[in-house]
């Protein structure tokens, strides 16, 4: 093999490697963009469940309470 082909072929392998290295460093950014956003989209999962069970539980007081004035509407009728 000539000097020439080994240096040929050291550039080409230092080059892969490069490549391979930035591409790992590239996937780990993106594995932890995705995480970053994963996380995010469970937060505002849970902030807007939290806000459903508060109306829901808004509701169900304002319903007792309607229901409370009615009943006391009709024994005051009696």
């Amino acid at each position: 093999m000539s000097a020439e082909l080994a240096a040929i072929l050291a550039a080409v392998a230092t080059v892969g490697i490069g490549l391979a290295g930035l591409t790992v460093a590239l996937w780990r950014d993106v594995r932890a963009d995705i995480r970053e956003l994963r996380a995010s989209i469970d937060a505002d999962r849970i902030a807007h469940e939290a806000l459903h069970a508060a109306e829901r539980q808004s509701r169900a007081e304002e319903t007792r309470e309607l229901r409370a004035v009615i009943s006391a509407g009709r024994e005051d009728a009696s």
